[in-house]
C-alpha cells in the first residue's frame, strides 16, 4: 500500500527535521540522505520485457506440454527468463530506471511542527 501524496510531504518532512536535530544520527541511518528512493529496484524497459518474454515462454510452455514432453523445457526456460528479468530489475540503480523528481527543501509547516510537538509530548511524559 502505498502513501498518499500528503503522508509522503509529512513523512519527508519528519525525517529532515530529524536529520536537521541530529546529524550524527543521520549518517548512521542508511538511506537518509534525502533519498526518494532506494538505491536499486529501478524497473527498466529491458527488465519489463525480460520478464513478459519469461512470462509469454512459460505459459507457451504450460500450454503446450500436452503435445510433447520437450515444451516442459520451455517451460523451464521461461521461468529463467522471468528470473533473469527479476535480477536485472533489482539491480538496476534507480537513477538509471527513469528520472527522479529533486525534493525542493521543505520548511517546516504547522501541521508537521504539531506532529513534532505530540510526538515529543508523547515520549517526555513517559
Amino acid at each position: 500500500m502505498s502513501l498518499s501524496e500528503q503522508e509522503q510531504r509529512t513523512l519527508r518532512e519528519i525525517e529532515q527535521s530529524l536529520l536537521a536535530e541530529d546529524p550524527k544520527f543521520g549518517n548512521r541511518v542508511p538511506g537518509a540522505h534525502g533519498r526518494a528512493r532506494p538505491s536499486g529496484g529501478g524497473m527498466t524497459m529491458r527488465s519489463a520485457a525480460l520478464l513478459v518474454a519469461g512470462l509469454v515462454l512459460l505459459i507457451g510452455g504450460v500450454a503446450l506440454a500436452t503435445v510433447s514432453v520437450w515444451f516442459v523445457a520451455l517451460s523451464v526456460v521461461g521461468f529463467a527468463v522471468m528470473l533473469a528479468g527479476g535480477i536485472v530489475a533489482l539491480r538496476t540503480p534507480a537513477a538509471a530506471a527513469g528520472p527522479q523528481r529533486q525534493a525542493a527543501p521543505v520548511r517546516q509547516s504547522a501541521r508537521a511542527a504539531k506532529l513534532e510537538e505530540n510526538f515529543r509530548r508523547r515520549f517526555e511524559g513517559q
